[in-house]
């Protein structure tokens, strides 16, 4: 028992070392400041820096997935140490959110199962869910992604993921949309290869579930049913809804209706427009950038984002969409779309805010810096998921940015 809580000692001095250092980062933020990147990526070009940046304080922002949001508790509020066993076992016992959270964490930092003897079996076995349906399995993980990062944890997800898709599809895409978003919720750090997987693993059951109903013309849950006329085109049937108000794109009614080939539309189609707002949230912690149809996520990709968190933590507005673009680096430099000094890629989304410029979502040549805060602010992205993105992502659509915590 003392050699554990020698360990969980030392993992809450590693935690409160991460956490005040990620504060400083944003209070650098706040006060308009752009630091350098971290020595480890000081030597990658950097996107255009943001412009007449002020001072702000930071506030949470609306939640667009309101219906699938958990009721959020600090799993460790103030800086405290992580509990004792015998303190944290009655919190169990009464299915704590935050004492759950602990608990996974203090597995992780156990290290392999054979760690910890007794004591690990004893946490494990007060971390269990209560029975095997989905809601007791995906209660027993807790507010945030701690239990992605031990066997047990993921053991669990496990479990909670195949009930999930065991479901009929139209319970299946809300029961995946729940346990993708809170995987998201907390650290994944680039090194974290197994948690990462086993996020493509659940995301990957998630997606046909996802191209088989939310992805169903004839689905027109959140959405309008349209019948394609003589001269129609997904063009000018996307400019006809945007006039009505709606976000949407070309590319988003293909993606929803399953349509490869746009030129193949026949008259007398039905086609469905999206009236649930197509949303993209940015999990900072994670690297994990979401993209939403109402309150169903439809896309997951790993992306990179500012070094020294200097990406805000704000609601953005999509704004222009280039392809081809050009790049000014930081000494206002241009270069065009194809020169060798050019990191943008095929593709650039920009990001509309009051306060913030400059920012956006592009694809990278540096395909390393994925998962890494190495950028002055803007999302990199893989050339093939920035381009499904350019197509799926309207104009209009906001996008929020978050930075969830947790204790691991």
């Amino acid at each position: 028992m003392r050699g554990l809580v020698s360990v969980l000692l030392i993992a809450a001095l590693v935690w409160w070392f991460w956490g005040g250092a990620s504060g400083a980062a944003d209070a650098a933020m706040r006060s308009g400041a752009d630091a350098a990147p971290p020595a480890s990526t000081s030597q990658v070009p950097l996107e255009g820096l943001r412009e007449g940046a002020t001072p702000v304080i930071a506030t949470p922002v609306a939640n667009p997935l309101a219906a699938t949001e958990q009721p959020r508790e600090s799993a460790l509020p103030n800086n405290q140490e992580l509990p004792s066993l015998d303190d944290l076992l009655p919190r169990l016992a009464q299915r704590e959110p935050a004492a759950i959270a602990q608990g996974w964490a203090l597995l992780a930092t156990t290290g392999g199962s054979s760690s910890g003897g007794s004591e690990r079996h004893r946490l494990t076995k007060a971390l269990l869910p209560n029975g095997e349906d989905f809601p007791q399995l995906f209660a027993a993980l807790g507010p945030d992604n701690a239990f992605l990062h031990s066997a047990e944890g993921r053991g669990v997800a496990s479990k909670a993921v195949a009930s999930a898709m065991a479901l009929a599809d139209a319970q299946a895409v809300p029961a995946g949309t729940q346990l993708l978003t809170l995987m998201l919720r907390g650290r994944i750090t680039k090194a974290d290869e197994v948690a990462r997987a086993f996020v493509d693993d659940a995301y990957k059951q998630h997606r046909v579930r996802v191209d088989r109903w939310l992805c169903d013309p004839g689905n027109v849950t959140g959405a309008r049913s349209h019948t394609v006329a003589r001269g129609d085109s997904l063009a000018r049937i996307a400019q006809r809804f945007r006039k009505e108000g709606l976000a949407v794109e070309d590319g988003t009614i293909a993606v929803l209706n399953r349509i490869h080939n746009p030129n193949a539309l026949q008259i007398g189609q039905k086609v469905k427009i999206p009236v649930s707002p197509i949303t993209g949230v940015l999990e900072k912690r994670s690297f994990g950038f979401a993209i939403y149809v109402g309150e169903h996520l439809l896309r997951l990709y790993w992306v990179g984002h500012g070094a020294n968190d200097h990406t805000p933590l704000v609601e953005f507005t999509v704004g222009e969409k280039q392809a081809q673009p050009a790049w000014t680096s930081p000494d206002g430099q241009v270069y065009p779309y194809g020169h060798p000094k050019n990191i943008l890629g095929e593709y650039f989304i920009k990001f509309l805010h009051d306060t913030y410029t400059g920012f956006g979502a592009h694809g990278t040549t540096l395909p390393g810096t994925i998962c890494t805060m190495s950028s002055a602010g803007c999302i990199r992205m893989l050339d093939a998921d920035i381009a499904e993105l350019f197509k799926i992502l309207p104009r209009g659509a906001k996008v929020v940015v978050r930075a969830t915590e947790s204790i691991r």
